[in-house]
C-alpha cells in the first residue's frame, strides 16, 4: 500500500508511515533500506536514502530533491554577493519538525517544509511533539504567515536565531512585568500557567514574530549597531521595540538584556569592518561578506540583517582576516550567546 508523502517530509518520517501503511514495523522497513543502500547497519542515516525511498513507495525519481529545493531556506552567499537568495549550490532544509497530526492522518512523522510551528490548514500547533487547537486564537494563523512569507525571505526560520533572541527579550520583559490583556486570555485558553522559557515560545509566538520582523527590517538593524548612534540610544531603540510589540513599558532586566545585545553587535560590527581578504593580504574584505563571518563569529544573528548602505564606515584598520567562503556557507546560523547566557 501507499502512502502520499506531506510537503518537505523527511525520508525518514516517509518510511515510517510506509511501514505502518503495510504492516510492518518502522525497524523493519528500516533495516531493508539499509541493506539495499549499502549503509552501515549500526548507524544508518536514511536521510540519504532518497532513490530507494521513492522507489519503494512508488514516488517519481527526484521527488525528495525538488521537495528540498522548494523549501529551502534564503541564505546568504557568495555566489548572491551575500543577499539573501535561493541559492540552488547552498541552500538547505530547516531542522527537522514534528508535522501537524492533522495534515499526516493522525501518524507520527516529521517535515523540513517551509514556516514554522503552526499548521495553518487545521489550526493547530505542532511544534516539539504537540498538537493544540488555535481555532480560537486567529493572530497565531497571522504569525504563520508572516514566518513563512516576509520573514522567510530574510533567511529567519525557527532555529536560525532570530526567534529565539526575540522570545529571550519577551521572557525577560515578562519577568518584572505583571501580565495582562490578551496574553493572559491566550495563556488561559492554552492553558499555561506562567511565561517562562519553556512556555514563551508558544504563548507568546505572535508576539515572536512580531517581534522578530522590527529587529529584522534593514533600517532598523542598521540603525541599531550603526556606529554613528550612541549606545544608550540603540538600546532605547530596541527597549521600544520591546514594549511597542508588548504594549507595556521597560523595566531595569529588560534594559540590561538589550545593552548586552546591542554592545555585543555593535563589537561584532567593528570587528567586520576590521576583517581583510585573507591571511596573507591586508586589504579589507568584503563588507557585506566579513558581517556574514562576524555574526558567525560573535554569535549574533541581526548581523545578518545590516545594510551596508545605512552604515557608517569606519577607517580601515587591518585586523583578522574572514574565512573562506566555502567555509562560511557550511556554516548554519546559531541563536546569540547572549540568548544561551539569560
Amino acid at each position: 500500500m501507499m502512502v502520499q508523502p506531506l510537503a518537505a517530509e523527511t525520508i525518514t518520517g516517509f518510511l515510517g508511515r510506509l511501514a505502518t501503511a503495510n504492516a510492518l514495523t518502522p525497524r523493519d522497513l528500516r533495516l531493508h533500506v539499509t541493506d539495499l543502500a549499502g549503509m552501515s547497519p549500526s548507524h544508518p542515516n536514511l536521510e540519504r536514502a532518497a532513490a530507494w525511498a521513492e522507489r519503494l513507495g512508488g514516488l517519481r525519481p527526484g521527488h525528495f530533491a525538488d521537495d528540498a529545493r522548494r523549501n529551502a531556506m534564503y541564505v546568504r552567499c557568495q555566489h548572491y554577493a551575500w543577499q539573501p537568495t535561493l541559492c540552488k549550490r547552498c541552500g538547505y532544509m530547516q531542522a527537522a519538525r514534528t508535522a501537524c497530526r492533522r495534515c499526516a492522518k493522525g501518524e507520527q512523522t516529521s517535515v523540513q517544509s517551509r514556516g514554522g510551528a503552526v499548521c495553518n490548514r487545521h489550526r493547530r500547533w505542532h511544534f516539539d511533539g504537540a498538537d493544540i487547537d488555535l481555532t480560537r486564537l486567529p493572530e497565531f494563523a497571522h504569525a504563520e504567515r508572516c514566518l513563512s512569507g516576509t520573514l522567510w525571505k530574510r533567511g529567519v526560520g525557527l532555529t536560525t536565531g532570530e526567534l529565539q533572541l526575540s522570545a529571550s527579550l519577551i521572557r525577560c520583559w515578562a519577568v518584572d512585568e505583571r501580565l495582562e490583556g490578551r496574553i493572559v486570555d491566550r495563556m488561559g485558553v492554552i492553558g499555561i500557567d506562567s511565561l517562562d522559557a519553556d512556555s514563551v515560545f508558544l504563548a507568546a509566538y505572535p508576539e515572536i514574530v512580531r517581534l522578530t520582523t522590527i529587529l529584522t527590517d534593514l533600517s532598523f538593524a542598521s540603525h541599531l549597531l550603526s556606529p554613528r548612534f550612541s549606545l544608550a540610544e540603540q538600546v532605547w531603540a530596541l527597549e521600544a521595540a520591546v514594549i511597542t510589540v508588548m504594549h507595556g513599558s521597560t523595566n531595569p532586566r529588560l534594559h540590561q538584556v538589550a545593552e548586552q545585545i546591542v554592545a555585543r553587535g555593535k563589537m561584532a560590527v567593528e570587528t567586520a569592518f576590521g576583517m581583510r581578504q585573507n591571511a596573507n593580504n591586508k586589504r579589507p574584505a568584503t563588507l557585506e561578506k566579513a558581517l556574514i563571518a562576524s555574526s558567525q563569529r560573535h554569535r549574533s544573528c541581526l548581523l545578518r540583517h545590516l545594510s551596508t548602505v545605512r552604515l557608517q564606515i569606519v577607517p580601515y584598520e587591518a585586523g583578522i582576516a574572514v574565512p573562506r567562503s566555502r567555509v562560511l556557507d557550511r556554516r548554519r546560523p546559531l541563536p546569540d550567546l547572549v540568548v544561551a547566557e539569560t
